[in-house]
């Protein structure tokens, strides 16, 4: 028997259920690989407020002095990113806001009532909806309406009034959004919608920030016609309520149904989640106790032809098809890559699609440089989130099957290059059937395909080059990930390298000829890093692995 103030002091199932379930948001080796929940929690609350903190600084000395229209456009940033964290953030955990197959199968042969599961759950998607949502607009909501004492408390219940709402409005569409497809799709299809409309919305909420970056001071332009494109844009109608709060009947025009849009739809979106969860919620539980019924897909023989020449050891086709089939069933590798080409192509469609103001209002355009610099934005977003997913470990207990069967180094970097290889040239295909649709001709088809080639042999090369051991089955080094790297490459290296490319294409579609030598040129570099990575191929991780495998003393 215990004691009973010791019984008093231990925690209810509930508040279990609740730990258990705010843990699972973060215990995924996509963000933490030592298992280190609380030091994730703090990486990850530190990412969503650092943007408004280092903005609302920037502010300090020009927030009072800017002109009407100004203080508008910064209001309006710290709006639009309450609304794209709290987007990102329900998008990543796409799958996590529900209760998975694996919760189920464990929690429910416990004495653990379903009703409590569900209440547990929901506790502890709120609080971790919630946690985000204050850490992403702490900073600003504490020192924007300190730089305008004017009306400092009007100016702070306007602010975070606006900046929640945007917040909770974006985190209660998603969830919807995920309710309603769980409730109208089957599981089969479900897998398949699941990632693309994920990559939708990781476009959507990129090309909203791009939009403000690139066109925050057509703002009052493009607010001139409050029932035109503005509609379509959720963050402005968060701003017409931020207004209407800071301003009442002063507020410019646009902010009165822009306020009212706003509320409706939040109200809208919350009664939908509502709703669909404890629905969705019942189905995933259903599925979860029955099963999935799964058919045995047949193997693709033209394909297989066709993969032949390009993967010809058994063992290259055996890791090439362990990465399709691993990409295809784990969920967490498919939320990445749909974030991060969603990224790419968000990137790609600001380049190529551009804003014109005239007497009639905002118009969309294309921009011949823009164009020109889709095929080398995508192609090495493409290359590099997969260079970055194979790297995560999500499939340890897989190695040892390679291992035993005698799988080398050389075989398992090659495999990985021919399906990088594979996807880049797939993409390039797109890009070219894109523009054809665009009334290129076909002088500039051929160089982007020329140019599209080369990129996706000399891309492939330059980030697996070096590439050891079966993806996603070798496990994290310590101190490997350098954030400095990493900025100095998507920050520092991407952009020269766009801009050269989009040099590069010009010259070439003057002087066609000289495609000709590009293509030479990439051949000899390909050749290069293939003699040099084979210089260097040797297999001392098969040294750390002796003694692993135990043959009980069976062997001769």
């Amino acid at each position: 028997m215990l004691d009973p103030r010791q019984e008093a002091a231990r925690p209810s199932i509930t508040r279990i259920l609740v730990d258990h379930f705010f843990r699972r948001f973060f215990d995924n080796d996509t963000l933490n690989a030592d298992g280190d929940t609380q030091t994730t929690v703090i990486r990850a609350l530190s990412i969503v407020a650092a943007p408004g903190l280092m903005v609302a600084f920037f502010l300090q000395n020009q927030y009072h002095w800017t002109s009407p229209w100004g203080k508008i456009e910064d209001r309006y940033f710290f709006v639009l990113l309450s609304f794209v964290i709290m987007g990102a953030v329900s998008v990543f955990e796409w799958e996590m806001l529900f209760p998975d197959r694996l919760d189920f199968l464990v929690l429910s042969p416990l004495p653990i009532r379903p009703v409590q599961m569900l209440a547990a759950k929901a506790a502890a998607l709120f609080a971790f909806m919630a946690l985000f949502l204050v850490a992403g607009n702490l900073f600003g909501a504490l020192m924007l309406p300190i730089y305008d004492p004017g009306a400092l408390l009007r100016q702070m219940a306007a602010h975070d009034a606006a900046v929640l709402a945007a917040g909770a409005f974006a985190a209660f569409f998603f969830l919807a959004l995920g309710g309603i497809l769980l409730c109208v799709l089957d599981p089969a299809r479900f897998r398949v919608a699941s990632p693309l409309v994920q990559m939708l919305s990781i476009i959507a909420l990129a090309l909203l920030l791009l939009h403000y970056v690139l066109y925050a001071d057509s703002l009052q332009t493009l607010l001139a016609q409050p029932h035109g494109a503005a509609r379509w844009m959720p963050p402005l109608w968060f701003l017409g309520l931020y207004e209407r709060l800071l301003q009442g009947d002063a507020a410019p025009s646009f902010a009165q149904p822009m306020a009212q849009r706003a509320l409706h739809a939040t109200a809208v979106a919350a009664l939908a989640a509502l709703l669909t969860y404890p629905i969705a919620w019942a189905r995933m539980r259903k599925l979860a106790m029955e099963g999935v019924a799964r058919r045995r897909a047949r193997p693709a023989r033209p394909l297989s032809r066709l993969l032949r020449p390009l993967v010809r050891c058994p063992g290259e086709r055996a890791v090439f098809h362990f990465i399709g089939q691993t990409i295809a069933r784990n969920n967490r590798y498919q939320v990445y890559l749909a974030m991060y080409c969603g990224t790419g192509f968000a990137l790609a469609v600001a380049c190529a699609v551009g804003l014109r103001t005239d007497g009639a209002g905002m118009h969309l355009a294309l921009s011949t440089h823009g164009l020109h610099a889709i095929l080398p934005l995508l192609l090495f977003w493409i290359v590099a989130g997969l260079r970055a997913a194979f790297a995560f470990p999500l499939n340890l207990p897989a190695a040892w099957v390679f291992r035993i069967a005698g799988v080398t180094v050389r075989e398992a970097a090659a495999a990985a290059r021919a399906w990088v290889l594979l996807c880049a040239l797939a993409a390039t295909a797109a890009i070219l059937a894109a523009l054809a649709v665009a009334r290129w001709d076909a002088r500039h088809l051929l160089v982007q395909a020329v140019c599209g080639l080369c990129l996706s042999v000399l891309l492939t090369d330059g980030f697996f080059a070096f590439q050891q051991g079966v993806p996603f089955t070798r496990p994290r080094m310590p101190g490997r990930t350098s954030l400095p790297l990493m900025l100095t490459l998507y920050v520092g290296v991407l952009t020269p390298f766009i801009f050269g490319v989009i040099h590069v294409e010009l010259a070439l579609e003057r002087q066609p000829a000289k495609l000709l030598l590009l293509a030479l040129v990439a051949a000899a570099l390909h050749a290069l890093t293939f003699l040099r990575s084979d210089a260097d191929d040797a297999e001392p991780e098969r040294e750390e692995d002796q003694g692993e495998f135990q043959l009980l003393g069976l062997s001769g």
